[in-house]
């Protein structure tokens, strides 16, 4: 009896292979599934798909995907009550996510629906699934410029029960599934919720969704196409999705980056790309605002231990400016109107030597623009800014320390607040820094050394004004006579307190609140 049953699975086995990819590739368009083996067991109403890849028509190389087995059995309580159900283990599923197959995709404009996967599957295994496990899965991303460190997801296990073969209403998920993964090798990545497989043409899903220590350098080749050059950093975060084919929904309670190193890089190669980018994110932040089918909330982001720069690889000369050791906290942040207003606070180090802090609050989906800003920059030292003195204004200095205080008010359309910088310690003229240099642009640099002595508080010794800014949010408007003023009144009479403005007052000597401009 058992030989008898061995010699059947034998003789099946090759028209079980031919049926099988015959009947699979019938509901596919654009796609080809080619099988390796077949092993039935028919003792215990059961068959293995061996050795599955999947590849595109236009593009077969590499394969889409490659599962090392699909392996089915009936469960034979089920057979007892005249129900057909059964479990799948799918061994070792890869797959591999191609640039060129994507954009072929996108060319085609086909949708997944019309591309048959669940059909596919729905005719090999009519039947409803139990239990669905996930051994060791993989999904990779194939690009040229992430080879030495893909972009990847590994070790991904899944276990999902109760995936139906008819359709249930939309705001209906059957199956509870539960996912974790290796996301970039290190970072750890999991999923605990419910999903509907037979949603068409998405399968529908929702739950709990963590990301713990991600590594962030794998995004570094993407990155670079934005202009932006990324170091390190880790990410880790903690909410709620939800996915169907007609709404998606994101309520993330944590999102925090750590150790993250960017800077923005431009040139004047990148203008035309920067312009293309610039009005593509414009039109992304359009489409998501106040967007109906997309809810995006976010309860708290932060920011630890990072660094944020500016690179102007156009500029004669070159300069970078940065901050370092930096944290940011946001809070409330969301895509949709009627939210509390995000608020946030910085605190860095400008150019590595400026103490910074950076607070104020936004509604992000307000329209006209509704923000707040205050920011405040202590004693960076001026030498370190050499690089962007010279691109844009020609000259360098020696030495001093450079503070910043402002705050800004957008409302209604309108704009109104004020920048006070202000300069202590002034060293224009050096005769080692400005040796070698023409002497014009020495007598130059003598020049504005005497400009500066003179415009210098003869109590504070510091060089400072306030930039009154107002008008409407099209085109705010400074004072020119206005800031001349305040830094001959400061130089030769009165002194610029160093510190915000407080608010506003109907005094009519503005000298009596302190730190306010004479």
């Amino acid at each position: 009896m058992a030989s008898g049953i061995l010699l059947m699975d034998i003789v099946l086995a090759s028209p079980m292979q031919r049926w099988a990819e015959r009947t699979m590739n019938a509901k596919l368009n654009g796609y080809t599934v080619r099988i390796g083996a077949v092993r039935p067991h028919l003792w215990r109403f059961a068959f293995d798909l061996n050795d599955l890849v999947i590849t595109q028509t236009t593009h077969p190389n590499p394969p889409v995907a490659h599962f090392g087995a699909l392996r089915f059995s009936l469960m034979a309580r089920a057979l007892l009550h005249f129900k057909l159900a059964g479990n799948l283990t799918i061994v070792r599923p890869a797959l591999h996510i191609d640039l060129t197959q994507i954009q072929e995709e996108v060319r085609s404009h086909l949708s997944l629906k019309e591309r048959g996967w669940q059909q596919a599957i729905e005719s090999l295994f009519p039947f409803k699934f139990d239990q669905v496990k996930v051994q060791d899965g993989s999904v990779l991303y194939l690009s040229g410029g992430t080879a030495s460190k893909p972009i990847q997801i590994t070790q991904i296990a899944m276990a999902t029960e109760n995936v139906r073969n008819i359709a249930v209403s939309k705001d209906t998920y059957p199956s509870p599934v539960i996912l974790e993964g290796i996301l970039f090798d290190s970072g750890k990545v999991s999923f605990k919720g419910a999903a509907d497989f037979l949603r068409e043409p998405l399968v529908g899903a929702r739950g709990e969704i963590r990301l713990e220590h991600v590594p962030l350098d794998r995004l570094a080749p993407l990155a670079e196409d934005y202009q932006l050059k990324t170091t390190g950093g880790f990410l880790s975060l903690q909410g709620w999705l939800e996915h169907t084919p007609e709404a998606q929904s994101a309520h993330l309670e944590r999102v925090e980056f750590t150790n993250l190193q960017v800077d923005y890089v431009t040139s004047q190669a990148t203008k035309t790309i920067e312009q293309k980018h610039a009005k593509q994110a414009i039109k992304l932040a359009k489409q998501v605002r106040n967007a109906p089918k997309l809810q995006i909330q976010v309860d708290s982001l932060s920011l630890r231990n990072s660094r944020f720069g500016f690179e102007n690889k156009g500029a004669r000369p070159p300069y970078r400016v940065f901050i370092s050791q930096l944290s940011l906290d946001l809070a409330h942040l969301s895509n949709q109107t009627g939210q509390e207003a995000s608020t946030f606070r910085a605190k860095g180090a400008f150019m590595g030597s400026g103490a910074s802090t950076l607070s104020g609050k936004v509604r992000s989906s307000a329209k006209p623009a509704d923000f707040e800003v205050q920011l405040e920059v202590k004693d960076a030292k001026l030498p370190d800014l050499n690089g962007p003195l010279m691109a844009h204004m020609g000259v360098d200095v020696a030495d001093g320390l450079l503070s910043v205080f402002t705050e800004i008010k957008v409302k209604s359309g309108s704009i109104e607040g004020y920048v006070k910088p202000l300069i202590t310690n002034l060293r224009i003229s050096d005769r080692q820094k400005d040796r070698g240099k023409r002497l014009g642009k020495r007598v130059e640099m003598h020049v504005l050394q005497f400009l500066a002595n003179l415009l210098k508080n003869r109590e504070s010794k510091a060089v400072a004004t306030v930039v009154r800014i107002s008008g409407s949010t099209g085109g705010p408007k400074t004072n020119e006579w206005e800031v001349i003023r305040k830094l001959i009144g400061n130089g030769l009479a009165n002194a610029i307190l160093p510190g915000f403005q407080g608010p506003p007052t109907d005094h009519p000597n503005p000298s009596a609140k302190p730190g306010s401009p004479k």
